[in-house]
Parts: C-alpha cells; structure tokens; sequence
C-alpha cells in the first residue's frame, strides 16, 4: 500500500514546491517592478535615484532586494552604500529590514558615515512612517574639519515619506543616540573633559535643509524636546531651542537637571574659566539648592544659555563656542 501511495506523494509533492516556487516568482516580479516604480515616481519628484543593479532572492520564506551602489539624493543631500539589502517577509507587511556594510551621508556642509549600519522601515498607508538606521564606527564632518568619531549612534526620522516637503520647508522630527563618542583633539580643547560621551537627544529641525546659513537665515531652530548627556563625572537631563547666530555659533536656551557640580567647577577652575572663589561661593550656593537622587548623589536644576560665544551653565560660562562653519553675511 505504502509503494503504491509513494509516487502520487512525490508527485504532489513536487507540483507543490513548484507551486510555490512560481508564486514567489511572481511576487518577486512584482515587487521588482514596484521597486522601479517607486523610484521613476521619485525622480519625477526631484530624487536622483541610481543603482547598478538589483537582485532580488530570498525564496522560499522572504523577498529580498540587492541593490549595488545604491544612491538618492535631493536639494544637496546624498546618501549612498556600497550595498543595500532590504528585506520583506509577508507575515510582517509593515516593515522592511535594511542592512548595508557602511552609509554615507552627505549635506552641503556636512558628511557623515556608519559602518556595519543595519535599520528597519515601518509602513503604513502605503508611505513609510519611521525610518531607523543603527551602525558602528560613526563619524562627522563638517566641511573639512572632523568632528570626532562615535562607538555607536542610532538615527530615527519620524513622519519621513519620499514625498515630503519637510527638508525644503517644514519639520523633521526625530531622534539620535552616540554612545561612545570621542571628539577629535582639535574639537576637544573647546570641550570640558576628556572623556568619551554618551548623547541621546529627541526633538525636530525646523526650516529649509539646504545650507547651514540659508537655514539659520530662514529662522530655523533645533528644538530639543529631551537631551540626556552623560559625560564624565557630569549628567544632564533637560530640554532647549537652539538656532545660529551671525557668526554661525550655537545661540539658545533651555534648562536642565544637572549632577557632578562639583567636579565641573573643579574643572572650569583648572581651566582658568572660573576664580576659584567664585568656585567656592558656586559650589555653597548652588550646593544649597541641589536636591538628592535615587543613587545617592545629587542634582540641581539649572538654566543653559548659549549666546555670545559662550556657553552658560547658570551664570557661569562652562565653554567658548565657535563657529560650526565660516561666517557669512
């Protein structure tokens, strides 16, 4: 009975994966023609969008696109890899996974690049509503002088769809996160302490995304919602609105909960930017004010202004800041 049932098994066997080998065949075609789709509607947008070919693979439980050297770019900004996988699994249709050996960002003024980036894009409504990328070995640039370089960093843009206006004229909200972070020695004179930082920071770019000056002379803003820095023996929670000032230096203000008083007066001291009598008197009034915290330490609730040049911490100037770029008219 068993020899006779053997070969009609095989045979439905057989029409079956080759059933479903054609239906992912046909799947893949037409996500392949979805995907050329997407980007002749995107260069009818403005979008350079190229590649030198694309695979797609995957069979039997995934659709993945290959893309090599993929590149898109708009109004002066390029981001490009070396390779670029983006897979697709049907039972999670409002996601694709991305992974790339390294991405390259670059702006009129500034470049930066991730190695090992991987990243998801969340779907709905047929336009991408998040995009995430995460990766090691970050670096930055602006112009040509390096900015340092990070362990890690993590980007999210929310509410991004290829058809947005919002790196012409309106709002790109998100978040970034350095773990890590070394600032290059030439950056790391104007800095506090020596020591590798950690960054997250959530908020939204306001204004045209073309150049730095065109964008600060359009009025726009960084507005931070939430900055959490921990840096050396310092930790600071707050929030504040940045812009640029005529000199192309960082002008703003925010406020902020802050911990290791004491060693940062210490360290303006050593710094000659504070008297050490004014350190003294600093470290009695602001100590009365502190408040104790779950670890043992305390906090204090501080006013930062960044304005003239010079980066206030309360009253007292914790840094000289210098233009992010040239200035210009």
């Amino acid at each position: 009975m068993i020899r006779r049932l053997l070969p009609w098994v095989t045979v439905v066997g057989v029409a079956t994966v080759s059933l479903v080998f054609l239906a992912w065949l046909i799947v893949a075609q037409q996500i392949e023609e979805r995907a050329l789709a997407w980007a002749d509607a995107r260069r009818a947008e403005g979008y350079a969008i190229a590649w030198q070919a694309l695979d797609v693979g995957g069979f039997p439980f995934r659709f993945e696109l290959a893309f090599a050297e993929p590149r898109i770019g708009r109004n002066g900004w390029t981001a490009e890899a070396p390779r670029l996988g983006a897979n697709y699994r049907p039972w999670r249709p409002d996601r694709i996974d991305l992974a790339a050996p390294r991405l390259a960002l670059t702006g009129p003024e500034i470049a930066s690049s991730l190695e090992q980036a991987v990243g998801e894009v969340r779907l709905g409504g047929g336009q991408a509503t998040q995009v995430a990328i995460e990766g090691v070995a970050a670096t930055a640039r602006i112009r040509t002088d390096d900015l340092g370089r990070a362990d890690r960093a993590r980007l999210v843009v929310d509410g991004f769809s290829p058809t947005t206006t919002g790196l012409q004229a309106g709002t790109l909200s998100g978040s970034m996160s350095l773990w890590g972070a070394r600032p290059t020695p030439t950056v790391a004179e104007q800095l506090l302490f020596p020591d590798p930082f950690d960054l997250a920071a959530t908020g939204a770019i306001k204004g045209p995304l073309t150049d730095l000056a065109g964008w600060r002379d359009a009025g726009g803003t960084l507005d931070l919602s939430r900055v959490v820095l921990v840096w050396g023996p310092m930790k600071l929670d707050g929030d504040a609105t940045l812009a640029l000032d005529g000199q192309m230096r960082l002008l703003g203000a925010g406020t902020a909960k802050f911990q290791g008083l004491n060693p940062v007066l210490d360290r303006l001291v050593a710094k000659g930017q504070v008297r050490p009598q004014d350190a003294t008197v600093a470290k009695v009034v602001l100590g009365l004010l502190a408040k104790p915290t779950a670890d043992g330490g305390t906090e204090i609730t501080v006013p930062i202004t960044a304005q003239d040049g010079r980066l206030f911490l309360g009253p007292a100037a914790i840094a000289t800041l210098r233009p992010i770029v040239g200035a210009r008219p």
